[in-house]
């Protein structure tokens, strides 16, 4: 089998104006995202998805990777993954050169599952468990009157929709954010889990202090307290704060990880398939883990695509810490407002009773909606 085509599709709409929405680093006004199509000589069509900044991601691909793939067997992903990783390798192996890179692998393991018939984690080496619990990333800051209450009735919305665990943005000073991690606990109960995200939008100092006051909370874990760069910065929360600390969404391929779990920088890491290196790189950031016992949870942002990816990466993982009731994988599940999240793929993941269950198809188990990538692809 050959690589006949690499096509990369930026795809891009406006949100309305009831639909924006913001993080601690900036708005969300469009939704922007960089899809890869690949073709090989016997008509099996591999999906990935990079995170980031799409039309640099296109650029990169079209210009450098993309020449290397044409005539290359896609079994070879590990011989193309290093072939890629290498041929920039004066220009860093960190950002948008990975990023691209990442959705080259995931593109390459659906190809290889479609062409054996087989769903990804199989290929991976078979899936660990029969589920996988989501929790919803939501709660993120917006216009509005009331804030709060707007965020309370969130709340109990993913609740109601069975989510067994709900994700709060934090990062808009602590005393907003103390606010309202206290507000949604009063309503969710004691028995849904409620984690909160900083998005890196703290020193260490603040974090503390903002942890501190979480603490009777019961908060899962606060995910990015200081930004990714500050090494020092997550080891001095991590070992003040009682919360679990949580990052590396904004991590690069298993050098990078190796770093921040040797470090002890947290007691969670979260890579992702879109940013970090693919399913390959994935694989190898799982070892590290399980060789250090620290939790592994994967980011998801993005479309189908990634979603897709996201949940074979979590059924294929093992158990660390080993033991007889071992800890649940938690799988996250934007529910922003996303078209290429929720009509990308034809077919859905579904949950059931507050869980996602081991899909079947072949590959990432998606098929695409052409239709919508006509409608939305831009220049």
């Amino acid at each position: 089998m050959k690589i006949t085509s690499v096509e990369p599709i930026i795809l891009q709409y406006k949100l309305n104006n009831d639909q924006k929405f913001a993080y601690s680093q900036a708005w969300y006004n469009t939704r922007t995202i960089m899809i890869l199509r690949i073709e090989t000589d016997e008509g099996i069509v591999g999906w990935g998805e990079a995170f980031g900044p799409a039309i640099v991601h296109k650029s990169i691909i079209d210009t450098v990777y993309a020449p290397k793939l044409i005539g290359m067997d896609p079994f070879d992903s590990e011989v193309i993954w290093e072939t890629l990783y290498n041929c920039l390798q004066d220009h860093g192996q960190k950002g948008v050169i990975i990023e691209a890179i990442s959705a080259i692998d995931i593109a390459l393991w659906d190809i290889k599952g479609k062409a054996l018939n087989m769903p990804l984690y199989k290929l991976l080496g078979g899936a660990f468990r029969e589920r996988v619990k989501p929790y919803a990333t939501g709660l993120y800051h917006r216009e509005a009157d009331d804030i709060t209450r707007e965020l309370v009735e969130e709340a109990e919305n993913y609740v109601k929709q069975g989510f067994l665990g709900i994700k709060l943005k934090i990062g808009f000073g602590i005393q907003h954010d103390i606010k309202n991690v206290a507000a949604i606990r009063k309503v969710i109960g004691s028995k849904i889990n409620l984690m909160v995200d900083a998005n890196h939008a703290y020193n260490a100092k603040d974090a503390i202090k903002l942890g501190k006051m979480m603490e009777e909370y019961d908060i899962t874990w606060f995910e990015e307290p200081v930004p990714p760069e500050d090494i020092d910065g997550y080891i001095e929360v991590k070992n003040t704060v009682s919360i679990p600390i949580a990052g590396g969404e904004a991590e690069f391929t298993r050098y990078g990880f190796n770093r921040f779990i040797n470090m002890r920088a947290a007691d969670i890491i979260q890579p992702d398939c879109c940013v970090m290196g693919g399913i390959s790189e994935y694989r190898k950031i799982i070892t590290l883990a399980s060789i250090n016992n620290i939790q592994c949870y994967p980011h998801i942002w993005g479309s189908a695509i990634a979603v897709a990816a996201g949940i074979h990466a979590a059924f294929s993982q093992p158990d660390f810490p080993k033991c007889l009731i071992p800890q649940e994988v938690w799988l996250e599940l934007d529910r922003t407002p996303n078209i290429f999240r929720e009509e990308l793929a034809i077919n859905k993941f579904e949950i059931k009773d507050g869980y996602l269950y081991k899909p079947q198809e072949p590959g990432l188990g998606i098929i695409i909606n052409e239709e919508l990538i006509k409608k939305y692809r831009i220049a």
